[in-house]
Order: structure tokens, then C-alpha cells, then sequence
């Protein structure tokens, strides 16, 4: 049986659960992180068992089952194609340094894996470490608003409580 991947790491100064809520634990956020995403919609929360469906700028839909799941850590989804399974690994851990190192694998499996590979590898390969940093951004917005609203609340107190 023929097996490919690709794999990229990304750390970042956001902490992990903010990139599990903002990006990953929604299915609505995908296409904004994943550019090959036109729309992701899941049968109920991100869990083992989940079932996503997909539909991609080019127009091919998919069903993804989650077939690996820790909460607020890990998600791999897997689609089955003819001839083969192809799956993407999100892993998010936390640094030393507070952050979040990102690792997510692309795999396809099968006895055409070859050929799929030929098919969607490069695409997939190229736009790994994008959509990383897609995730980033998006993790780091919802920070900063977050941090405004606070701020906000925090002034409108201020303001309630002076003479």
C-alpha cells in the first residue's frame, strides 16, 4: 500500500486554546485559514466520530470523518477517494515560551496514493504553511478584540464609579 505526506511546523506567540476556539474547533472559521475551502460545516461539535462536509474552491465535496481527536490538542480528519484515504492532521501544543507550535500533516494512503498524490499533493504541500499562518492571524485577531472589549468594559466602569 502507497503512502504520502507532507508536514509543516509553525510556532507562534498565540496560546493554544486560543487557536482551538478561534480557528480549529469551528468548522464555519476553516475557509478562513484554508483558501482551498469555499465551505465546512460539521454534523455536531469537533469530536471523535464527527462527521465535516466540505466543499472546495474547485468544486469537489468531500466527507471527513474525525478519526483522531483530543480536545483542544489534536483533530485528524479522513476522507476516502477512490483507491485511497486522505487525511489532515491538526496538532496544537503549547511552547515553553507560552506560545503554540502548530503541525499539521497532509497524508494520502492507498493503493493509488500515487496517483492522488500526482493530483492533490503539490497543491496540498504548497499551501500547508499558509494556511498556517492563516490560523495564526486569525487566533491573534480574536485576541485583540477580546482585548479592546475588556479595555471597554473595563473604561466604562471607570466612568460609572467616578464622581
Amino acid at each position: 500500500m502507497g503512502r504520502w505526506e507532507t508536514t509543516s511546523t509553525l510556532e507562534a506567540g498565540v496560546v493554544p486554546a486560543s487557536i482551538w476556539r478561534e480557528a480549529y474547533a469551528d468548522a464555519a472559521a476553516w475557509p478562513q485559514w484554508n483558501a482551498e475551502i469555499k465551505r465546512a460545516s460539521l454534523d455536531g461539535p469537533l469530536a471523535l466520530g464527527a462527521t465535516a462536509r466540505i466543499v472546495f474552491g474547485t468544486g469537489l465535496r468531500l466527507r471527513f470523518g474525525v478519526v483522531e481527536f483530543e480536545d483542544g490538542r489534536l483533530f485528524t480528519d479522513e476522507s476516502r477517494l477512490p483507491g485511497a484515504r486522505m487525511g489532515h492532521r491538526h496538532l496544537v501544543e503549547p511552547t515553553e515560551t507560552g506560545g503554540s507550535r502548530l503541525t499539521n500533516t497532509i497524508y494520502i494512503e492507498g493503493p493509488l496514493a500515487p496517483l492522488w498524490r500526482r493530483i492533490m499533493g503539490p497543491a496540498a504541500a504548497r499551501t500547508l504553511p499558509g494556511a498556517q499562518r492563516a490560523v495564526v492571524e486569525l487566533a491573534q485577531a480574536a485576541n485583540r478584540a477580546s482585548d479592546w472589549y475588556a479595555a471597554e468594559m473595563e473604561r466604562r466602569e471607570d466612568r460609572s464609579v467616578s464622581p
